[in-house]
């Protein structure tokens, strides 16, 4: 009781007085933005982007929603395509409820969409759902059913092809599971034979040990074993069989950490590092940013620490696993996005400084509070202590159900947003003209890409990469004296509920470059870079990229591409 009414005695004192009614979308981060980066509008979507899905091969990305009225175009539409060059929406038909459901790539490049919500508004049970989307149909096309419900569900693509849907669900749908509340398994769905799937049981302690199962933190290791972390505990699984390969370690021993929460409703975000050729690709790192402390409410501030984990893949099943490294953030952050950067850089960006997600209070009041208004760039190469640096700040609150992903130019789109007028905070900001929803969406740029004289542009590339292949790369550089230093692929971004489900960075093997500008494909200050291919299918599993060429901490726009195996 007694949070419930100081949670409406701040209400009282700072809604409204805050936000700046007359305010317009303001189009810059404040100060120099390249130093500081720098907001930009965009345009309006016409369903809120609580999931967020880059479409390979444009500059599209899929909005999924749960029904909000009223869309700005008048309709009911749950899913769209927003254009990240135009800023124009159109919508996607889809017969499910959306909200929740988790999403990836199948190896030609479609999106496909599993899982979702219960019932909502006219949308029937989704929580069943398998579906891929047409793009030229505009619509999400039903390919099969899963044999469970799931709800907050991480949808994650093998090296073989094959996708896993984990989560639990908050009441069973489907055949009873009685077994599974207390011994959480997941599903193993096969794009080659889609109308069904295959159910696995995770180990027995696992639920005992992480409370939530949410929205997990999975990845893809160097070996083809999965990473799974939910909360504050995780294992490494062989994918295909649900065994426990082994025990990751806690961060319960230190002592700043204890109570530190990362999954659903105390969402943080995740990332795994760059895997690089320096290290023989056998090296993979995670970092954990943010969340929320297990006895939290609304008003509770956030968690402002990250936590780094370096695990070395010795073959044969082993491998060699460090303890967590605790650093402080410049801020605390819950229900943010972490968007990995073609150089290696983390933006930290959206979410809240203080709560915890969830739809609302008593009242209909925000769960999440104080806007984190700053996006924080984390260098993972810098020394400790250093690796921090804040930005500018935005004017849009982006709050519960907000998202964030990378473009193929290299900016980063942000959308979304959710009890956008119930919330409070201490800092102006432009209000959502919609009320509840936020339906303006922006682009975020980095202040990399105002160094104009050293952002590569790529004059050609392959549209198909294989393993191991050696290719050319000609590109054209503004400063005649400089060369890249390094071309990396990104697997396209996947984003909802603070975790980035597919995004994924691979650095190539660089064999050779071509410093004269005089080369035979061109004209002045064209050249080129040949590298090596991703080694195999656990590194980069088959499927669609965007390939950047970057000099330092400056990347060009991309290119998109396939990773193939010729073999």
């Amino acid at each position: 009781m007694k949070y419930f009414l100081y949670y409406l005695f701040i209400c009282a004192v700072l809604v409204g007085v805050h936000a700046e009614e007359s305010s317009p979308l303001i189009n810059s981060a404040g100060g120099d933005p390249v130093v500081l980066g720098q907001f930009q509008q965009l345009g309006v979507s016409y369903c809120v982007g609580v999931q967020l899905i880059a479409v390979p091969n444009t500059d599209k990305f899929l909005f999924m929603e749960r029904p909000t009225t009223p869309h700005p175009d008048g309709k009911h539409a749950n899913a769209g395509l927003m254009d990240a060059v135009t800023g124009k929406f159109t919508n996607v038909a889809c017969k499910f409820s959306m909200e929740n459901c988790g999403h990836t790539y199948l190896e030609n490049g479609t999106v496909a969409v599993l899982a979702g919500h219960k019932p909502q508004s006219s949308y029937p049970e989704g929580r069943r759902a398998l579906q891929i989307l047409n793009v030229e149909a505009l619509t999400l096309d039903s390919v099969g059913q899963l044999q469970f419900g799931h709800w907050l569900a991480t949808a994650t693509r093998l090296p073989n092809g094959m996708v896993t849907i984990m989560s639990d669900s908050p009441s069973p749908v489907g055949p009873t599971r009685k077994d599974a509340v207390q011994n959480p398994f997941y599903e193993l769905w096969d794009p080659n034979n889609p109308a069904s799937t295959k159910a696995i049981q995770l180990d027995s302690t696992f639920l005992a040990n992480t409370k939530y199962f949410y929205y997990p933190f999975v990845f893809v290791l160097p070996s083809g074993d999965i990473f799974t972390f939910s909360n504050t505990y995780g294992q490494i699984i062989a994918p295909l069989t649900g065994k426990k390969v082994m025990l990751l370690p806690s961060w319960k021993n230190i002592p700043e950490a204890k109570g530190m929460n990362t999954a659903y409703p105390f969402s943080g975000s995740a990332v795994l590092l760059p895997l690089r050729p320096e290290d023989s690709y056998q090296v993979a790192e995670i970092v954990i940013f943010g969340g929320q402390w297990s006895k939290s409410w609304v008003n509770t501030t956030a968690v402002d620490l990250s936590m780094r984990l370096k695990i070395k893949v010795l073959g044969n099943g082993l491998y060699e696993i460090g303890e967590w490294q605790m650093e402080r953030m410049p801020l605390p952050r819950v229900s943010g996005s972490a968007v990995l950067l073609p150089n290696g850089q983390v933006l930290l960006i959206n979410g809240a400084k203080r709560g915890m997600l969830g739809d609302a209070v008593s009242g209909g009041g925000a769960m999440l509070n104080e806007p984190n208004f700053w996006p924080v760039l984390y260098d993972p190469m810098a020394p400790e202590g250093s690796r921090y640096s804040t930005l500018g700040r935005s004017q849009i609150a982006r709050l519960l159900h907000s998202t964030a992903g990378l473009t193929i130019n290299g900016s980063v789109i942000l959308a979304g947003g959710d009890r956008s007028s119930r919330f409070w905070s201490p800092d102006t900001y432009s209000p959502s003209p919609n009320g509840f929803p936020e339906f303006r969406v922006e682009l975020f740029v980095p202040p990399f890409l105002y160094d104009t004289d050293h952002r590569p542009v790529i004059v050609n590339c392959p549209p198909v990469i294989g393993y191991e292949d050696i290719t050319t790369i000609v590109y054209r550089m503004p400063d005649s004296n400089a060369t890249v230093t390094s071309v990396v692929l990104m697997a396209p971004p996947s984003d909802t509920h603070g975790f980035n489900m597919h995004q994924r960075m691979v650095v190539l093997q660089i064999i050779a470059e071509d410093k004269d500008t005089n080369h035979e494909a061109s004209e002045p200050g064209v050249r080129t870079v040949t590298v090596r291919g991703p080694p195999n299918v656990n590194i980069a599993p088959q499927g669609p990229y965007m390939l950047f060429l970057v000099y330092e901490k400056t990347y060009g726009p991309g290119k998109w591409l396939s990773v193939r195996d010729f073999s």
